[in-house]
């Protein structure tokens, strides 16, 4: 799961509530550099042994009781420094990219540049808005749909382990919205790039990529798969490209400059059109970009489907977990459905999608390196720190969000939202590229989940958050069995 200039174009904006005024934290932009206290288990200023096993055993508490203690900007760890102030949080994610840095990103067999990778996600933001707008979003999103019931369809009638198949079905369906053709070998080789990059996270003791059998060695030999089966792709459709600045259309028309025409929003595809193998999609937007060479699109679309398995994956877990073990709510999404089609507009769907996301964000920590002298909340910064900060716990901040811990999709249809305070695909140049796929991804699964299906867990599901790389339930089985017809 992705492209906007700064998170003040993010998805939702809506009008802003006045924020609460904090002592600990005046807004002034002249204040003087304080230092910034420590959060130990203990009352000492020095980070111990028993303090990283105290953040261990339970990451969300240990920092929720900093924050309580020390106020919304402390250090922990050796060079850490978490940062729980949304505008804060906000300024951090507009200069990423000057003042710090996301680190490494794992693209070409791990040899980016900091440079390299925004260049490339600004290239995949670009042409996101392109490849989802006009004739491209309809057959995308008719393409996605049916890949989703199809996969919905095979899954149906037995016990299904929702973490482990989840992945699978964001990414084929993400595959079939991106690209009009997809390989064989293609969502074997992004799902197994994708699961070894997390596992590159998630490992406890990171050995380089140039030790035969570790995690990023084995990472790093996926990536390079998948480049290489992309790089087909991409050769292939330059192969049957039109003139350059044009995308092939149906029938080997040119179809003009990629993005220039106006279109329906992806979530409304006409349903007369047919989608087939010549119609534009998100590769012709990258090869249409002028700037971009062939090996420039082949990057910056890795880049945007490389997200499109796990981090999704995680999202529909939870989005699943919600249809599951909240009654009523798979009626209130298949009333919607029934009246508008799952080609409609869905706005309460797309509500329960965002509350989802809200409460169960996948992505439940997120750090920024600092690269140049800077100054956040008052205090100076250098090269060397580490900045932290939790959607997670943003999300759920009570001074931020009425009932915080309540899963209320109305909040999303009239009620005011905090600004800068709902960043589940982050922010700023770093956004996720697709995150308008995401949405778009899940609201479709829901609605053909809730409409065609009836979905019921199977025991008792233990939805206790694990927080790893991504934030998934500890166990979650269900079943979903076919609608009687009505």
């Amino acid at each position: 799961m992705t492209a906007v200039e700064s998170t003040d174009e993010r998805p939702d904006r809506p009008d802003q509530p006045d924020r609460p005024n904090r002592p600990d934290q005046p807004d002034r932009p002249d204040q003087p550099d304080r230092p910034i206290p420590w959060a130990t288990a203990t009352s000492g200023a020095t980070w111990r042994s028993s303090d990283a096993y105290a953040y261990e055993r339970d990451p969300v508490g240990f920092l929720s009781a900093a924050v309580d203690r020390c106020g919304d900007t402390f250090r922990f760890g050796r060079n850490a420094i978490f940062v729980a102030d949304p505008d804060e949080v906000h300024t951090v994610l507009t200069e990423t990219g000057r003042a710090f840095r996301t680190g490494r990103d794992f693209l070409d067999g791990f040899r980016s540049t900091p440079d390299e990778v925004t260049a490339l996600w600004l290239r995949g933001r670009r042409a996101g808005r392109a490849g989802l707008a006009a004739r491209a979003a309809s057959a995308g999103a008719r393409r996605m749909r049916e890949r989703i019931r199809t996969d919905l369809a095979a899954l149906a009638g037995r016990p299904v382990d929702v973490a482990d198949h989840a992945p699978g079905l964001c990414s084929r369906a993400a595959l079939a919205h991106c690209l009009a053709t997809v390989p064989d070998a293609l969502p074997a080789r992004l799902a197994t790039a994708a699961e070894r990059l997390t596992g590159v996270l998630d490992a406890t003791l990171p050995f380089p990529a140039w030790v035969p059998g570790s995690a990023a060695h084995r990472a790093r030999t996926s990536v390079r798969a998948l480049a290489n089966v992309l790089t087909e792709v991409v050769e292939s459709r330059e192969r049957r490209s039109g003139p350059a600045g044009t995308t092939p259309g149906p029938a080997g028309t040119a179809s003009g400059p990629a993005g220039t025409a106006p279109g329906p929003d992806p979530t409304t595809p006409e349903p007369d059109d047919e989608a087939g193998p010549d119609d534009p999609d998100l590769l012709d937007a990258l090869l249409t970009d002028a700037d971009a060479s062939a090996q420039e699109a082949r990057a910056a679309l890795q880049m945007i489907l490389t997200g499109t398995h796990v981090v999704p994956g995680a999202a529909l877990t939870w989005l699943v977990a919600e249809l599951a073990t909240r009654k009523g709510l798979s009626e209130a999404i298949r009333a919607e459905a029934t009246a508008h089609g799952t080609t409609g507009d869905l706005p309460y769907t797309t509500a329960v999608v965002k509350e989802s996301l809200r409460l169960h964000p996948p992505v439940w920590l997120m750090t920024r390196d600092v690269a140049l002298p800077a100054k956040i909340a008052g205090h100076a910064l250098g090269p060397g720190d580490q900045l932290v900060f939790s959607p997670y716990l943003l999300q759920r901040d009570p001074r931020w969000w009425d009932a915080p811990d309540h899963f209320r999709p109305e909040r999303w249809l009239s009620e005011p939202h905090p600004r800068h305070a709902y960043i589940p695909f982050s922010g700023g140049t770093r956004i996720c590229a697709g995150y308008r796929l995401g949405l778009l991804q899940l609201t479709l699964t829901a609605a053909l989940l809730a409409t065609e299906y009836t979905v019921e867990p199977m025991g008792a599901p233990d939805l206790t958050p694990t927080y790893k790389s991504v934030l998934t339930p500890t166990d979650l089985r269900v079943r979903w069995d076919p609608t009687p017809a009505r």
